[in-house]
Formats: C-alpha cells, sequence, structure tokens
C-alpha cells in the first residue's frame, strides 16, 4: 500500500526530531559523567594531601596542626551553637508562700532555788588520820576488856561476857560506844573464826558517852554457842566442845584475847 506523500513528510520529520533529542540527552549525560569524575578526583587528592601531608617538617607537625584547627572548630561551632540556642529560663512559681506565725515566749531563768551550787569535797587521803574533836577520846586513850563470866560452859550457851570501854587515865573524855563501833568475836584455838557480834546485829546507832579510868562504859554480851557468817547466812550449828578465844573492839582500838572453855 503507498501512503500519501504529507504522511511521508510526517514520518520523517517526527524520526529526524526524535534522533536529535537521543543525541542531546547524550550529550547531557556525558557533561554529567565528566564533572562527577572531576568532583571525585578532587576529593581524593584532598583527602590524599590530608593523610599524607607533605612538607619538609615531619608528617606529625602537620599531623597535629590539623588535630588543634580540628579541636578549635569544634569549640567554636559549639560555642555558637549555645549562643544561638540560649540558656532555659525558670519557671517562676507562683505557688503562695504560707506566712509563718511565731509567737515569742519569755525564756524562764532559773530561780535561786533551783540553782546548783557546787560546794567543795574532800576525799580522805589513804594514810589521812582522823583528828578527835575537842573533848573526844584518842585512840591511844582508849582500852577495850572482854571477860567470859565463866570460864568453862556447856556446848550449846548461852556464854556470856562482860564487855568494857575505859581510859588509861582518870581524865573524862567522850566516846562513840554504839553498836556499829563495838564488835565481840569468838575464834577457835587455830584461829578459825565461829563467831561475831556483827554477823546478826550489825550497825547500830551512835552512842556517844563520857568515859575515863574509873568510870568505864561497860555492857554483857551473849552467845548463843552457835557457829554464824556474816550477813547471818547459812546454817548455824552448834560450836563443838575445846577452847576458844573472845577478843572485843571499840573503833580501831582491840583488846587482848580472853579463854573460854566449852564441854
Amino acid at each position: 500500500m503507498i501512503k500519501p506523500l504529507e504522511e511521508v513528510r510526517s514520518h520523517v520529520t517526527g524520526g529526524l526530531r526524535r534522533e536529535h533529542g537521543l543525541h542531546a540527552r547524550g550529550s547531557g549525560l556525558l557533561r554529567n559523567h565528566s564533572a562527577l569524575s572531576g568532583f571525585a578526583l578532587s576529593t581524593l587528592l584532598l583527602v590524599s594531601s590530608l593523610l599524607n601531608p607533605v612538607g619538609a617538617k615531619p608528617a606529625r607537625v602537620y599531623w597535629r596542626r590539623r588535630i588543634e584547627i580540628l579541636v578549635a572548630l569544634v569549640i567554636l561551632v559549639l560555642f555558637v551553637g549555645k549562643a544561638c540556642g540560649g540558656g532555659t529560663q525558670p519557671v517562676a512559681d507562683n505557688t503562695p508562700i504560707p506566712a509563718v506565725t511565731t509567737t515569742s515566749s519569755a525564756t524562764p531563768t532559773p530561780s535561786a532555788s533551783t540553782a546548783v551550787i557546787a560546794s567543795p569535797t574532800s576525799s580522805p587521803s589513804a594514810t589521812a588520820t582522823r583528828t578527835p574533836a575537842k573533848g573526844e577520846c584518842k585512840d591511844s586513850q582508849v582500852r577495850v576488856y572482854v571477860t567470859a563470866e565463866s570460864l568453862e560452859n556447856p556446848v550449846g550457851g548461852p556464854v556470856l561476857m562482860r564487855f568494857v570501854v575505859a581510859t588509861n587515865s582518870d581524865t573524862t573524855c567522850l566516846r562513840d560506844v554504839g553498836g556499829s563501833q563495838n564488835e565481840v568475836r569468838i575464834t577457835s584455838a587455830s584461829g578459825n573464826r565461829i563467831w561475831s557480834s556483827d554477823d546478826c546485829n550489825p550497825g547500830g546507832a551512835a552512842n556517844v558517852r563520857p568515859i575515863s579510868k574509873s568510870s568505864p562504859y561497860a555492857v554483857t554480851v551473849e552467845w548463843n554457842g552457835k557457829v554464824s557468817k556474816p550477813g547471818c547466812s547459812g546454817s548455824k550449828p552448834e560450836a563443838s566442845n575445846g577452847s576458844y578465844a573472845i577478843v572485843a573492839r571499840n573503833g580501831d582500838v582491840k583488846s587482848q584475847p580472853e579463854p573460854l572453855i566449852l564441854n
């Protein structure tokens, strides 16, 4: 089939236009490829110069300079970013603050009745001796005596003894002869403690009396014939038959031992 001339012309003209467009696009691609190749080559040369510094000085000198420049740039960027960003402003707290109510009160001052006044106290030393008051008997003046009313006494008692506190002269002086100052003690022939008047009846009120050689203080003391211990503790068996000794004391003054026989 033979096409009309106008159709042939149109076909030829369209073909030429398409061929010209393909040629133009190909030229653009070649130009883009050349540009990319040039940029890549420049980048490689820059990286190569950075990694392999060239100069008269050692490479570590150039590396140190590059690091210093890089650090300075980082600090500058951080500073600029902080200056541009600005600090956060504190948010005002609008919560009302409650008012504080204060109450004044007078501070109490100690009264004279509550004040504590320290008074000096004296502690006796180990070597200190008591000085008798005016009119009191000195230990050197005092004599203590004790005797059994009967030398021989039955086992189980009772045993009666005479306890006397006097002085060595007719000069009268004052002496405490109360229960806390006096003691009568019985020991065995070997010196073992058998009984004491303080075991079951310790202490007692003071009893200050005037005494002298001719006016002594004298009382009768009774022993029930049983063994005792300090504090009146434990069992109290009867003392067995045998020879015993009696010793008496007033304060620090002691008597001479006197014999006693249980049979």
